[in-house]
């Protein structure tokens, strides 16, 4: 993330800026599934999206898409080298936004929705100036050691990405001081409800349904059940592996932990599957309680080589991914397991399945 965005709006303004209509989100939690759920409904209604989002689980062209095709690796590379070449010192992640947006204008694409990578005010998305609208999903304490110690500072670099005239949506069940700097923004806002919608959060599928129809893409019956098949990556995700089930959610937050977790019974019951198993790992940047969310007679700890990696806690056991795998196979039983606490672990397990460690 980048505290000063002068080199990056220097680069961008020399690539030659962006004219296309943005949807930009921020938030703590949701954004992804916000994003993706807008896209498509965008694309359903036969436009040409863009869409950039982050972190990708396991390859870096899953960032950005048109229509819901990734850009090639070749086209990715091509534009990431055309930025380097005009801002070599940018980061990668500045590069990688700054390469999305050159791809968004070759492909033509009539309105981009963006997910902010951290933060907001001074994340590398913000150098995009024609906003469309601005999206806030649920705020909570995180990454404290670059947005804020509180909920109000947090929050302020969330609103960053606001701009005057572009009306705001947010959730209704914002924190009060999330909602007192709403109103010290002075920004115009509208409140999204919920919307249930298959297994994706009612939050975010309700902020992507109320994004799309102020932007003029309502929804109907058809779109409905479109976006109830669809499935994201890492977020109440579902593999089969030989007779067994697995969970993949990367939630790190208190809310989203909870909403997964209040989500299972009811998974259980429809599949008819056994009491879940849990592989668990947060980032050291999150809330280091977490973990007593989970049973601990049922989790074990996952390590992960990242320069993030979070600390075990003391009272679980770590098994790394592969013995978890080697220890399924021996199962004559289906079994459930769901790992929950990062996209990184998400990642981490998918190149296990993938590779047959």
């Amino acid at each position: 993330m980048a505290f000063n965005l002068d080199p990056v709006r220097a680069v961008f303004e020399a690539l030659g800026g962006l004219a296309i209509p943005i949807v930009h989100i921020a938030g703590s939690k949701g954004k992804g599934t916000t994003a993706t759920l807008l896209a498509k409904i965008i694309q359903l209604h036969g436009d040409t999206v863009g869409l950039f989002t982050s972190p990708f689980i396991e390859e870096e062209i899953e960032m950005v898409t048109v229509n819901g095709i990734m850009i090639s690796r070749e086209d990715f590379e091509r534009l990431q080298d055309r930025v380097r070449a005009v801002g070599p010192n940018l980061s990668t992640f500045e590069v990688q936004t700054l390469a999305a947006y050159e791809y968004f204008k070759e492909q033509n694409c009539d309105v981009l929705v963006v997910e902010c990578g951290m933060g907001g005010l001074t994340d590398s998305t913000n150098v995009a100036t024609e906003k469309a609208l601005t999206l806030l999903t649920h705020v909570e304490l995180e990454h404290q050691e670059v947005l804020g110690h509180s909920l109000s500072e947090i929050a302020c670099q969330k609103l960053g990405i606001c701009r005057p005239g572009v009306p705001l949506m947010t959730v209704p069940t914002q924190c009060p001081e999330v909602f007192e700097k709403i109103r010290e923004s002075g920004h115009d806002v509208q409140l999204a409800p919920a919307f249930e919608l298959a297994f994706h959060h009612p939050e975010s599928a309700g902020l992507a349904v109320a994004a799309a129809d102020f932007l003029g893409y309502p929804m109907d019956s058809v779109i409905e059940e479109a976006l109830a098949r669809l499935t994201l990556p890492g977020r109440f995700e579902i593999l089969h592996y030989g007779p067994h089930t697995i969970l993949l959610d990367g939630a790190h937050t208190y809310d989203s932990v909870q909403y997964v977790l209040g989500r299972l019974p009811e998974f259980i019951q429809k599949n008819h599957l056994p009491e879940p198993r849990f592989g668990i790992h947060f980032l050291s940047d999150k809330d280091p309680e977490l973990w007593k969310l989970f049973p601990r007679n049922r989790t074990v700890w996952v390590p992960l080589e990242e320069v993030r990696a979070g600390k075990k806690p003391e009272e679980l056991t770590e098994m790394a991914a592969h013995e978890i795998f080697e220890a399924l196979n021996r199962e004559t039983e289906p079994q459930f397991l769901a790992f929950v606490g990062s996209f990184r672990l998400v990642c981490r397990i998918c190149e296990t399945l993938d590779n047959g460690d």
